[in-house]
């Protein structure tokens, strides 16, 4: 690691009157959180698996090198037609007012983009503060957050499902295509991957075996995170937590042999969603407030209005094409097909649906190859609450974003999702049955290498000797 350094450094120094400020801080920042994040990595790895360590470096090499590639797409593929710009734009206005002082949370310019740009303006105006401005070292600091927020999710998995796949779910979190492409770059959906993470990691806190206090802040830090960012997001998470607690409190009591060490946990679970359920009512209103401000006709209609002009704003565009909204149970399928893993093949267009459509298929491969993980997921479902957490979170999220009408815009924001959804693919793949002919009772098949040694009577030769 030391000499890896010393190599770049003394490669940047030799190029250093070749390079911009723009580049040069890029450079900077990189390094910079590389050499701060591997001491955590190893942390991690020692904490949770050392067997996973290495699958960390690649992930966080992996994240530096998309972030490179996600920038030429932006601004060479696209000719910087996309939000990165203006949000580079609004942070360098904040920029120079924040140096003087003067602390404003909206940009003119942005007036009409609505609050959540000027938000995101807002964070990459304090980054440009400490960096100065270089889209290069804003990108990679927002990719690096949303890395901060995977590993969160990892340690989320870790702790709520401890017979799960973690190494699986390790690669599938960290490595999977669209977790390294869409997130890198200034957005808010890095923004999103890093508050979903600390508020998944609070969660599995709050709804484990041995639950924990402190899980229930954790997670409203996240929950404030994704209402800084996306309000309704916020809503989600926080009734996706409800759901879990519910089943946590029900379930997790009656699971445990020794009652009296049990009643601690179980308290702290009634009072989490006791909180829950409050703050799902406070949040309820609030994103109403956000969502809709009650001036015109259509905000009479809630959320309804809300995911209409969704559909209505998503469906321009090349990647554009007719939705399958979510208006009752019988349109869920569909619509859970199109969240997860469209465009198909035949509807890839361009570059990044062929990308898109590509990863589609690989989802449907594991899940396939995998189908007897599934077994083991629904019959966890009970005892393990954060299971319940990640799919009420990824049903409502496919029944929210079903309305988004451009194939682009859903391949970058089903990433928020997308860690809770993969906990399924994780989970430990259930031993095989096999029934006797004679009607005797199930024999289990297991593996050769799980099979135990024979002992001395059934090899009677080696008995003799």
């Amino acid at each position: 690691m030391i000499g890896t350094v010393s190599v770049l450094l003394v490669a940047i120094f030799a190029s250093i009157d070749l390079m911009n400020f723009d580049a040069f801080m890029g450079v900077i920042v990189v390094l910079v959180l590389a050499i701060a994040t591997v001491p955590l990595l190893r942390w991690i790895a020692r904490k949770e698996d050392p067997a996973v360590l290495n699958i960390l470096y690649w992930a966080l090499a992996l994240k530096a090198i998309f972030t490179l590639v996600r920038y030429f797409v932006i601004t060479v593929v696209y000719a910087d037609n996309g939000d990165a710009g203006v949000y580079s734009g609004g942070g360098e206005y904040l920029m120079h007012l924040y140096r003087q002082g003067n602390f404003v949370f909206e940009v003119p310019a942005l007036a009409g983009r609505g609050e959540e740009t000027n938000r995101i303006a807002v964070v990459v105006g304090f980054i440009y503060m400490i960096t100065g401005v270089s889209r290069y070292a804003a990108s990679f600091v927002f990719s690096w957050l949303c890395l901060v927020g995977q590993l969160l999710m990892y340690r989320a998995f870790r702790r709520g499902v401890p017979d799960g796949d973690s190494r699986r779910y390790a690669l599938l979190v960290l490595l999977l295509p669209s977790m390294l492409f869409w997130p890198s770059s200034i957005g808010k959906e890095a923004l999103m991957v890093f508050s979903i993470g600390i508020a998944s990691f609070g969660a599995a806190k709050l709804l484990s075996s041995a639950a924990n206090a402190s899980g229930l802040l954790i997670f409203l830090i996240g929950t404030a995170g994704l209402f800084f960012v996306r309000p309704h997001m916020s809503l989600i998470a926080i009734v996706s937590l409800a759901m879990a607690g519910v089943v946590s409190v029900v379930t997790g009591f009656s699971q445990q042999e020794d009652k009296r060490a049990s009643a601690r946990p179980f308290a702290i679970r009634v009072l989490a969603l006791g909180v829950l359920l409050a703050g799902a009512g406070i949040a309820t209103t609030q994103v109403g407030k956000v969502l809709g401000d009650g001036t015109g006709p259509e905000d009479d209609q809630g959320l309804t209005s809300v995911l209409e002009r969704t559909k209505a704003q998503t469906s321009e565009g090349g990647s554009s094409y007719d939705p399958i909204a979510v208006t009752s149970p019988v349109d869920f399928p569909a619509a859970m097909v199109t969240v997860l893993v469209r465009p198909f093949p035949w509807e890839a267009h361009s570059v990044n649906s062929v990308i898109a459509s590509g990863e589609g298929v690989l989802l449907l491969s594991v899940a396939i190859a995998g189908r007897r993980r599934l077994i083991t997921w629904t019959k966890a479902l009970a005892r393990r609450p954060y299971l319940v957490y990640c799919l009420a979170f990824t049903v409502t999220f496919i029944v929210a974003f079903s309305y988004i009408a451009n194939f682009g815009i859903l391949a970058r924001q089903r990433t928020q999702m997308l860690p809770l959804m993969l906990t399924i693919l994780a989970m430990p793949i259930a031993p095989r049955i096999r029934r006797s002919w004679f009607g005797s009772a199930p024999r289990t098949v297991t593996t050769k290498a799980t099979d135990p040694a024979p002992s001395l009577h059934d090899r009677p030769e080696e008995g003799r000797r």
